[in-house]
């Protein structure tokens, strides 16, 4: 769900302030990740750093699996 928000709240102008009234109601996700480095991003501040970086709306040329 947490990279549901993000994917939508940097990739849709429109639903952007909705995205991150709904991260902030979710709060910080938790995920046992078994010792592995792996981090699970604030979905709050992700929104916010694309925001800041002017990435809102841009379309990728290739998608990351």
């Amino acid at each position: 769900m947490n990279g549901f928000v993000i994917a939508i709240g940097t990739f849709i102008k429109v639903l952007t302030e909705k995205s991150l009234s709904t991260a902030a109601k979710i709060g910080t996700v938790t995920v046992d990740m078994k010792g592995t480095a792996c981090k699970v991003p604030s979905a709050t501040d992700y929104i916010k750093k694309a925001a800041a970086q002017g990435l809102i709306g841009k379309k990728r040329t290739a998608a990351r699996c």
